[in-house]
């Protein structure tokens, strides 16, 4: 069996991500969803990248 690949995001992607969540009024799995991404991960960008997290 072939081991899982790691995706790699920049953190300029997250935090675009991070700021769709907060300003385009979606729930984070939908916009999870368009970008590709598992809910849990967009989390752990919104609390990192989020600005009520700055």
């Amino acid at each position: 069996m072939e081991k899982k690949k790691r995706r790699y995001f920049p953190d300029e992607f997250k935090r675009q991500a991070a700021e769709r969540v907060e300003t385009s009024g979606l729930s984070i799995m939908d916009v999870a969803a368009e970008l590709g991404v598992h809910e849990t991960q967009l989390r752990r960008w919104v609390r990192q990248f989020g600005t009520a997290g700055t």
